[in-house]
């Protein structure tokens, strides 16, 4: 393959819509980067060695050189760098970790690890982005109302803005997301949904369930 054609690639990506469940609205950032959603780039580093393994198979999340948790752990970790919200739960084993730097280390000295149980996996789609970006990204959802902001102070970076369904659509623009913001409010709800795949072919957007 190419230098090129290997620069084309799509790189894995997780991102979250944070929802609340009482007013039905969704936290973006305040300040959208070349994607206005919470979302960062994933790689192995990125799976924390404590807490419940979360239950989606490789063939939904459709990669198998990455674990779940690499996923989970890199959308949560978005949530605190781009809207200053931390999500954590108890863990056995978190407080006899090595120690770590940044979120996760102060989590683990809490007995806390990424909180996985309550993440709902939305699907996956791939973005093409201006400058040439091309990200296969994972979506996730969570109910706001799990943020533990006692114990974390808001990322420096991490700002959200709160819009209804309709304003956070108009703000994210990108045809392939769309179909994720009313999945993202169900599954913040506690409903159970199925993930979808979501792509472009033949310039159509076309949606399946995984």
């Amino acid at each position: 393959m190419s230098a090129q054609r290997q620069g084309q690639r799509a790189r894995p990506a997780a991102g979250i819509f944070v929802v609340d469940t009482l007013t039905g609205r969704f936290a973006l950032p305040a300040m959208p980067g070349a994607l206005p959603l919470a979302f960062a780039p994933v790689s192995a580093r990125d799976a924390v060695p404590a807490g419940v393994d979360p239950d989606i198979s490789a063939q939904a999340l459709g990669v198998r050189s990455l674990s779940p948790r690499a996923f989970t752990d890199a959308a949560l970790g978005a949530a605190y760098a781009h809207l200053g919200l931390t999500f954590a739960a108890p863990a056995s084993g978190a407080i006899s970790l090595p120690p770590q730097a940044g979120l996760w280390g102060r989590a683990a000295r809490h007995g806390l690890a990424p909180d996985r149980q309550t993440l709902a996996y939305l699907g996956r789609s791939m973005l093409a982005l201006p400058g040439g970006q091309r990200w296969h990204v994972r979506l996730f959802a969570i109910a706001a109302s799990r943020t533990v902001q006692a114990l974390f102070p808001a990322s420096p970076g991490g700002r959200a803005v709160w819009l209804d369904e309709e304003a956070a659509g108009t703000r994210l623009e990108l045809a392939e997301l769309a179909p994720f913001a009313p999945l993202a409010r169900a599954a913040a709800s506690g409903v159970i949904i199925k993930p979808l795949h979501v792509r472009k072919q033949a310039g159509r957007l076309r949606t399946t369930r995984l």
